[in-house]
Formats: structure tokens, sequence, C-alpha cells
């Protein structure tokens, strides 16, 4: 019984290891102001694809990365230097997480969008809706914030997912509050439903337990 339930410790312990393996950074980024965009972004286990945008002409001028965020979610989608960015704008992308070498999979589980005013000012609005098709039609939340005035509140997902769609869009940006920058931050799980194999580990675990009961009776 001990044997057993030192393996079961192992597994847990080794499943929340890989659920917190750090991201790595992305140096390169998307600048349609400088032609088509770049290849997806890859960081991790994750890529990130560019869809489309809308809107201001210069909506971003920088890269978007996949870095550790020290407080609240540990993978952040982030696009900043966004200066010159007025009026209102949107642009579309996908993230996939790829299991390729994730041992549980992983899923997303929680996003948490904020965005910040290099002047202070909460005039502006920054809004992100996600889907879970390429349609954007199949809405899976919605996260508002002022520009400047925090976030917009961590979005809890209940099904296994490995891509979403996102869309982002700014209103009222104007010169007086000059976006800093947009963040999508999310983190990942493993299968919020058992898996057969975990299932059968669990019901060995109850049928020797039910033996060893027997015995010393």
């Amino acid at each position: 019984m001990k044997k057993f339930l030192f393996a079961a410790s192992a597994l847990t312990a080794l499943s929340v290891a890989t659920a917190q393996a750090a991201p790595v950074t992305v140096n390169t980024g998307w600048d349609t102001n400088n032609g088509p965009p770049a290849s997806n972004l890859v960081a991790g286990d994750k890529s990130y694809a560019y869809l489309s945008n809308a809107g201001s002409g210069l909506w971003y001028t920088t890269s978007q990365v996949e870095a550790n965020v020290i407080s609240g979610p540990g993978y952040s989608f982030n696009n900043s230097g966004l200066n010159t960015v007025t009026g209102n704008f949107s642009f579309q992308f996908s993230i996939t997480i790829d299991n390729t070498s994730n041992t549980p999979p992983m899923y997303f589980n929680t996003s948490r969008l904020s965005a910040n005013d290099v002047q202070g000012n909460t005039t502006a609005t920054v809004t992100s809706n996600i889907y879970s098709d390429a349609g954007f039609t199949s809405l899976l939340n919605t996260s508002s914030v002022a520009v400047g005035g925090g976030n917009g509140g961590v979005k809890t997902y209940a099904s296994d997912l490995t891509l979403l769609y996102v869309e982002i869009f700014g209103n009222n940006v104007s010169s007086s509050n000059l976006l800093g920058n947009i963040t999508l931050d999310v983190t990942q799980r493993v299968s919020a439903v058992p898996e057969p194999a975990s299932m059968a580990l669990l019901g060995a675990g109850l049928l020797g337990l039910g033996f060893a009961r027997r015995r010393r009776g």
C-alpha cells in the first residue's frame, strides 16, 4: 500500500512540474508596417498565428512575445510599443498548444486581458473575444478593460481545448491615451476529464486498499 501511494504521489508531482514549465521568450514579431506578417510566433509548446487586422494602419510597431508574468497567469502574449495607435482598431490571431512533447497533454485553463496607457488615462477601452472556431462564431468568453485601468479579470476554460481564436479590438484611442501595450495571459493544465489510464490506476488502488483491509480482517 505504501509503495502504491508513493508511486501515485510521484506521478502527481510529475504532472504539476510539466504544467508549470517555464515559457520561452519570442524575439521576432509581426509587423504589417514592414510588409506581410512574419511566420507564426512559436514559444515553448505554443504557436501564435496572425490572421487579420483592421482599423489604424499603424496598429502595432513591435513584436508579440511569450514570457513569464510575475503576478497572474504564467504565459503572456504581449503587444508593446503601441504609441502610434489611434482611433478604433482590431486584430485576430490563434493560439495553439503543441502537445508533441507534453506528458501528460496540456490544455488551456484560464486567460486574462490587460492594457496599459503610457499617459495613465482610462478613457479608451480594449476588448478581447475568444472563440473555439476559425469562423469566430462560437464565443467562449469576453473581457473588456479600460486602457490603464488594470485587467479584465481571469476567465476559466472548462473544456479540454488546445486551440483558441482571439479577436482584440480598441475603441476611442487618441493622443491623450496612447497605448503602452496589450497583453493576453493564459495558463495551462492537464485534462479536466480523467483519462482511461488514470481511472484504471485509481481503480487498482481502491481494489488494493480493499484487499488489504480484508486480509487484516
